[in-house]
């Protein structure tokens, strides 16, 4: 999960049987989708933005709220709400915008966490 102001980035890695593969290499990703969606079914505004053989991207707007200078991402399970994912997810990193990267391990829901907001740039007093 990498964190731009509001927004949060989630690049999927994953292995398809041999039958899938072919199918998406044939005729595209529109047969994933609605499962890759689905996969962060809590979150209001999720849209993907690539998809192939190997992995995915998503991007959901909005999925943390601003207050008092930082933005707050809560946890969210994974899956949607009338079938959350039972099993965990081996690893889950979240990628500050510094760079600075959390690792958390065997969990079923994304983690809370917190990013400071960017600081706009200081008004020039000159007048020209």
């Amino acid at each position: 999960m990498r964190l731009d102001g509001s927004n949060a980035t989630f690049e999927l890695n994953y292995t398809l049987d041999t039958f899938t593969c072919f199918y998406v290499s044939a005729l595209g990703c529109r047969y994933l989708e609605p499962e890759l969606l689905s996969f962060l079914g809590g979150y209001r505004d999720v849209m993907l933005v690539k998809a192939d053989t190997e992995g995915a991207t998503l991007l959901v707007m909005g999925a943390g709220k601003y207050n008092s200078g930082y933005y707050l991402f809560d946890s969210i399970p994974f899956g949607s709400k009338d079938q959350p994912l039972k099993e965990s997810i081996a690893r889950f990193s979240v990628v500050y915008p510094t760079g600075r990267i959390r690792t958390f391990y065997n969990v079923t829901a994304t983690q809370n966490v917190f990013s400071q907001a960017a600081k706009s740039p200081a008004k020039s007093s000159k007048k020209g």
